[in-house]
């Protein structure tokens, strides 16, 4: 399985259960804090965040996959919003639309840069034998992992294909038209590895009977779960749960 793209991160030196825990609760305070102030600082805490955990590297894609969202969204719904509006530098915006425009994309960065940072830091080695110290089935355990791990692989895959046609002479940069040309020759082989990697891993299971119930594994080099950790999880459940009376109660 691939490495992490930030193997000296405090995310991928951390529990693996901790990021996970963190990203779900990132995902669910993103719809419970009141908007459009509380979206938006979860957003630029999680900025500040990432580069305080030693992944700065990984705003650049969660920025690449947050821009478009920002743009577009404030084109329908400030710039061409209804209701009352108001003057910013020479532009006429609405009132209600920035709002949902401010919100809805801070939402959605919340969101990617969580992810981003879940899966550059994600070591399935360490996950399984996390997994599988919790009690999970070892089946459980590597469905998890492999899925998690699906992003990386792809992008480790695509790269080979990419370089493997650019030496045949396929055009993979340029205009919008020299890029859809390219996109058949260059999907087609990553889709075929990927089923064939899916083959040859089932069969490989199936052979060593990972779904056998009377087989019990265990884990190489387990993790430590640190107090550290445990309190970050714990604060993260804390946190959503106090977000979901407040927005009950008030």
């Amino acid at each position: 399985m691939s490495a992490p793209a930030a193997p000296n991160g405090v995310v991928a030196r951390a529990h693996p259960f901790t990021p996970l825990v963190a990203s779900l609760s990132v995902i669910l305070l993103a719809f419970l804090l009141p908007a459009p102030v509380g979206p938006l600082v979860l957003a630029a805490l999680l900025a500040l965040s990432t580069l305080i955990l030693g992944d700065p590297r990984a705003l650049v894609p969660a920025a690449w996959l947050a821009i478009p969202f920002w743009v577009l969204l404030f084109l329908l719904h400030a710039l061409l919003g209804e209701g009352e509006k108001f003057i910013f530098a020479p532009l006429t915006l609405s009132v209600s639309g920035t709002a949902i425009a401010l919100t809805q994309s801070a939402r959605l960065t919340a969101i990617i840069v969580a992810s981003v940072l879940v899966i550059r830091g994600f070591r399935p080695g360490r996950f399984v034998d996390a997994a599988l110290m919790a009690g999970w089935p070892w089946s459980m355990a590597y469905l998890t992992a492999a899925t998690l791990n699906t992003i990386n692989r792809f992008q480790e895959r695509a790269i080979r294909v990419q370089d493997a046609m650019r030496s045949r002479g396929l055009r993979v940069r340029g205009s919008l038209l020299t890029r859809a040309h390219a996109f058949v020759p260059l999907a087609l082989p990553l889709m075929l590895g990927a089923l064939h990697e899916v083959d040859e891993r089932t069969f490989a299971l199936a052979t060593r009977q990972v779904r056998a119930e009377y087989a019990r594994r265990t884990p190489l080099h387990p993790p430590d779960d640190t107090v550290l950790d445990r309190a970050v999880r714990v604060g993260a459940v804390v946190a959503v749960i106090c977000a979901i009376l407040w927005r009950l109660l008030w």
